[in-house]
């Protein structure tokens, strides 16, 4: 038995020195600034304390307590030390809350287990020491969530608390009043680790026991245990037990309620406000009549004890915005309550802004609100931020519902005010803003057609205030005033609105015609001129306003200004227009706006003319590259009914003023014609119309032949060539659309088209000639016997000996010449064929033939003397019979080339050619004269005998 004695009392002893090797080093442990260990090593010894009294610990009871106050000192500096330093690592400084927390605990179990071994028993003293270190120890404790060591610290001072309800010996009134105080905190601490811990029916219990001790606490208790129960139903609030709240708030404000307010200090007044509030949002949240009537009698109290402070106002308005419905007059009153007596500063301000939006829907009110806060506060403070807010939010409230008649005058008067009392404009961004929600009721009323009002909001939009807006926007602003005026008819206000423009703003090309407008219906033809120069030279990317003034000019029936702007436009722009603009109706009406012009007292216009082969021209240009650009058919401008107009219109003019215009221009005209006529056979899925095909053939055939009208009137070789290959390129075309459409074409009609052709082949063989292309003559040739044409083979005829003669003086081979004069014979043979055929020209073709191809191939001479003596043997005795002098020329040069082999000694040929003008002489109506003469003199010849 004894040896288990010395056992226990050994490890009594070991653990004794343990804990005060512990605490003495704890010193210098605390010292360094990161131990992660320190808080867990503490922790491990408050669990083994306090220790059992022995006879080893009573006698170490000195030193234990003196440990035990140096470690409670530590804690104390260390509290003072983070409360000058710096939060730096928020891990770091909640590790040594918790150390804080745990070595108080510590301290003060060494403490505790020092005073056990006093064989005295407890003395009062040592009791209200020892209570007044475990209160502050478990409140560390309770701080720091380490609630399972403040109950062990709170249960120790139970043995405390009942000594001094106990008192030993006896006690002043003083010692009285204090033990009364540590009871009360050591119950409220009670109550306050029982609501930590969730056991509110223990924190029920434990405020029960406070309330014997509440009676004529001093000021600073009663606000110790206001604000427990006030953090104790501020907790239930926030977690929606407002029951629950309401129930420990009012034990807070009755605690509180009870003391004079005049022994209270600022914080027990704030402590008491913030209960009140807290009392009356939780009757709010409630959502029950009774509670809502609950929480404005306390709201009562609050305006009668507290009326200008911030936080009531705010919960008074915040009431006041949940009621239905709302009392905006008494709103207004709370929020010129706040906006005369608040300390302005940027959260104050914010706020009042923010409860000022709330009445947006009773937007007088509002405004009420906002200009006050403006004069009476804002003026005052010289914030130009918090004012141009608050003018931008008065705008914005001013805007967003209908106007009545009074707006714009009290915006006027908020303007001026602003004005006179800020030292600058507005900032740019707080000008745009303004300016942006003034532009929408501008533009509400332009399209209300309330020109009057929207002029009135656009001045507003220009008041000095807004200096700072951009010279863009003030232009804007001010060509909006024009446009009103001008809707108007009002062109004196739309004058001095320009006039009151900057010179940037005038003289954009957008205000220049806004003025050019103006001016052409007031009749100012200087100011018209002088606009229509500015925007014509200002408008090199864009024609849309040149057209508009084209627009505008035809609209008031004036036709001339309109030609005078489409000279420009055509001259400069070429036909294009801006996508939101329809491309092929503008020029259309153009077209038509030109050619009402065209003919003034039976005179063509050559000018107009010209300006209208340059539209069309340009409509061509854009038609094609709209058919190059990828697009839906949406998209497309230019349709087939376009082509057909264009086509139509330029095919109507080449024709009806072909002799009038210069050929150039027919020519171009013609061009823009045939262009549009193959867009159109481009677009058609199917065959193109009979009248396509005609309209074609002869745009063709008029361009051939006006290429060689300007060809044969050039005197410049080259451009006289250039002509001819131009007519030869529109007579290869005229042909390919005969041959596309002749055959769909009726008798009369086609009997036009193929005489057509015959003339298209003679003027291709006139380019050709010209050209010197000498080796496409046989195609040519070929095509005039593709249609029979009698009619046309004399022209063809001379033009053929025309071609003989060029061949012949270039100096060409003479299968040229064979070429050419197989053509000639071939016309001679179609015409002998022909009945009723003219002789006179006939026998020319034949002397000609006979004649040019005597020198070199004589087979073709005698051919013509034996087709002449038929033609005159089978027309002797007709009135219409063949010509004598020809036939005496023929005879009389046949009989010489005879006399020419004689002198050469060909007597073979000689006699051949004699004999042949023998038979020609013997068709001469002249008795045999010319062939009895001939025959005499071939008979004097003399001949040698072989």
């Amino acid at each position: 038995m004894a040896g288990i004695q010395m056992t226990v009392k050994s490890e009594r002893e070991k653990k004794l020195a343990s804990v005060l090797v512990f605490a003495t080093s704890l010193s210098k442990r605390i010292e360094k600034s990161h131990d992660a260990s320190l808080a867990a090593d503490i922790h491990a010894q408050i669990r083994g304390l306090p220790l059992q009294s022995s006879s080893a610990i009573s006698a170490k009871k000195s030193e234990l307590d003196k440990r035990g106050t140096e470690l409670w000192n530590l804690s104390t500096h260390m509290r003072r030390g983070e409360a000058d330093a710096l939060a730096t690592e928020k891990e770091y400084n909640t590790q040594k809350d918790r150390t804080f927390s745990l070595l108080r605990a510590f301290a003060f179990l060494l403490l505790e287990t020092a005073a056990r071994q006093d064989t005295r028993g407890r003395q009062r003293k040592s009791c209200v020491r020892l209570m007044k270190v475990a209160l502050k120890a478990a409140k560390a404790c309770i701080d720091n969530e380490e609630l399972v060591i403040a109950t062990k610290v709170l249960e120790s001072a139970a043995e405390y608390q009942e000594k001094m309800v106990k008192p030993i010996g006896s006690a002043v009134s003083g010692e009285t009043e204090l033990t009364d105080r540590l009871c009360l905190e050591y119950f409220a601490m009670r109550t306050t680790l029982a609501w930590r811990q969730e056991r509110m029916d223990t924190a029920e219990h434990m405020f029960s026991q406070c309330r014997e001790l509440i009676k004529n606490l001093a000021p600073a208790t009663a606000e110790v245990l206001g604000d427990l129960l006030y953090e104790i139903g501020k907790e239930a609030l926030l977690k929606n037990s407002y029951e629950l709240a309401i129930r420990w708030l009012e034990r807070a404000y009755d605690v509180l309620g009870d003391r004079n307010l005049e022994m209270h200090n600022l914080e027990i007044s704030e402590l008491r406000l913030s209960t009140m509030q807290s009392i009356t949002q939780a009757y709010l949240k409630l959502r029950t009549p009774e509670g809502r009537e609950k929480a404005w009698d306390m709201m009562r109290l609050m305006d009668t004890d507290f009326g200008d402070k911030m936080a009531v106002l705010l919960l008074k308005i915040e009431m006041l915005s949940t009621a239905e419905p709302i009392d905006s007059n008494e709103f207004y009153n709370v929020l010129l309550r706040m906006i005369r007596t608040i300390v302005l500063n940027n959260t104050n301000y914010k706020t009042i802004m923010h409860h000022i939006h709330k009445l947006k829907d009773q937007d007088n009110i509002a405004c009420r609100a906002l200009d006050d806060l403006i004069e009476l506060r804002l003026f005052r403070e010289e914030n130009q931020n918090w004012i141009e807010k608050a003018v931008i939010t008065r705008v914005w409230i001013g805007t967003t519902k209908d106007c009545t008649e009074n707006t714009l005058e009290n915006f006027q008067a908020l303007f001026d005010s602003v004005g006179q009392n800020l030292k600058a404009s507005l900032s740019a961004p707080a000008t745009h803003a303004a300016q942006t929600l003034i532009w929408k009721r501008v533009e509400v009323a332009t399209v209300q057609e309330q020109y009057d009002v929207a002029e009135k909001w656009g001045r507003l939009c220009l008041h000095t205030i807004f200096e700072k807006a951009g010279a863009q926007n003030k232009a804007k602003i001010g060509r909006k005033i024009m446009q009103c005026s001008l809707s108007r008819q009002d062109y004196v206000a739309v004058r001095n609105a320009y006039n009151q423009m900057s010179d940037t703003g005038k003289d954009e090309p957008v205000t220049r015609y806004l003025m050019y407008q103006a001016s052409l219906r007031c009749g100012d033809a200087e100011s018209t001129a002088d606009c229509l120069g500015f925007v014509c030279r200002s408008s090199a990317k864009d024609a849309t306003l040149l057209y508009a003034c084209v627009m505008e000019a035809q609209s008031m029936g004036d036709k001339r200004q309109a030609i005078n702007i489409l000279e420009q436009v055509i001259t400069t722009y070429e036909n294009t227009a801006p996508t939101c603009i329809h491309l092929p109706a503008l020029l259309r009406c153009t077209a038509r706006l030109l050619q009402s012009e065209l003919v003034k007292n039976g005179e063509m216009n050559g000018n107009i003319m010209v300006q209208l082969c340059k539209l069309f021209e340009g409509a061509c240009s854009q038609a094609k590259a709209s058919r190059r650009r990828p697009s839906t058919p949406a998209q497309q401008l230019f349709t087939v009914k376009e082509f057909e107009w264009f086509s139509k219109n330029a095919y109507n003019m080449s024709l009806k003023y072909c002799t009038e215009m210069a050929p150039s221009i027919l020519a171009k005209l013609l061009d823009t014609c045939t262009e549009f006529i193959k867009l159109i056979k481009e677009q058609s899925q199917s065959d193109a119309a009979d009248d396509i095909c005609l309209r074609l053939v002869f745009c063709e055939f008029l361009a051939a032949c006006t290429y060689t009208t300007l060809a044969r009137a050039e005197d410049n070789i080259q451009q006289c060539l250039q002509y001819y290959l131009e007519a030869r390129k529109r007579s290869k075309e005229f042909q390919q659309a005969v041959a596309d459409g002749i055959d769909k074409l009726g008798g009369s009609a086609q009997a036009d088209i193929i005489s057509k052709h015959f003339q298209i082949v003679k003027l291709e063989l006139e380019a050709v000639l010209k050209l010197e292309k000498w080796d496409e003559l046989d195609d040519l040739f070929e095509q005039c016997w593709k249609y029979k044409s009698p009619d046309h083979y004399e022209t063809l005829a001379d033009l053929v000996l025309v071609i003989h003669s060029c061949v012949v003086g270039a100096g060409l081979d003479v299968k040229y010449q064979h070429k050419i004069l197989s053509v000639l014979h071939k016309i001679i043979d179609l015409t002998c064929r022909q009945p009723g055929n003219d002789l006179t020209k006939l026998s020319r073709w034949l002397r000609c033939l006979f004649n040019l191809s005597l020198n070199f191939d004589e087979k073709t001479s005698l051919k013509c003397i034996e087709q002449v003596t038929h033609v005159a043997a089978k027309r002797q005795g007709d009135v219409d019979h063949y010509p004598q002098t020809e036939l005496e020329w023929l005879a009389t040069t046949t009989y010489n080339r005879a006399i020419d082999y004689y002198m050469q000694e060909d007597d073979e040929k000689c006699k051949l050619w004699a004999e042949k003008s023998f038979v020609i002489a013997q068709w001469l109506d002249d008795g045999g004269a010319v062939r009895n003469l001939l025959m005499e003199r071939f008979s004097g010849l003399q001949w040698d005998s072989k």
